[in-house]
């Protein structure tokens, strides 16, 4: 009876968590699409674009601010959730403007991308406000019920088999 019970419990363990070649299975599918929420790799869409004239300096200060603000009435989402983490250390500079890219979080999800130009000209500033949400990539239209391959040609021995038992069974009913 001892050795009954010693070989059921190893037929046991060989099929269940301790089988043998389940070792080497990965987790990637696991938390994929957890993984997929927090990566800043995706496909953005265009939100909206917000463009601000005659802007002070104080204007300028509060930029991140104001940027938060336009993106929580956008989506719904308190300010407090929200925050931006910027894409580059350094801010992109040309001659008249300077561009700002941030990705915009809502707890620990990357929701979408916000960039932000000051651009000054002679007489204003300009803010421009540009947001991304991220969304699934696009697909091509698929067209319904279509057939990428035509019918299959008749060959001629096919051609002229079909012709003679024509030809025969036409004779056959004369007679």
């Amino acid at each position: 009876m001892g050795k009954d019970k010693i070989n059921s419990v190893r037929r046991s363990m060989a099929r269940g968590a301790d089988a043998r070649g389940t070792t080497g299975i990965n987790e990637n599918g696991k938390d994929a699409y957890k993984k997929s929420l927090k990566s800043t790799k995706g496909h953005y869409r265009l939100e909206f674009i917000k463009t601000f004239e005659n802007m002070t300096e104080k204007d300028i200060e509060l930029r991140k601010k104001y940027a938060l603000d336009l993106i929580s009435a956008h989506i719904a989402v308190p300010i407090d959730m929200i925050t931006l983490k910027p894409k580059r250390k350094v801010p992109v500079q040309t001659l008249t403007s300077m561009d700002e890219v941030f990705y915009v979080k809502v707890g620990n999800v990357v929701y979408g991308k916000c960039s932000i130009r000051t651009q000054r000209l002679r007489k204003n500033t300009l803010l421009m406000f540009v947001f991304q949400a991220k969304k699934t990539a696009v697909k091509p239209p698929q067209k319904a019920f279509s057939r990428k391959i035509g019918f299959k040609k008749r060959s001629t021995s096919q051609k002229s088999q079909a012709s003679r038992k024509s030809y025969r069974t036409r004779r056959g009913r004369r007679r």
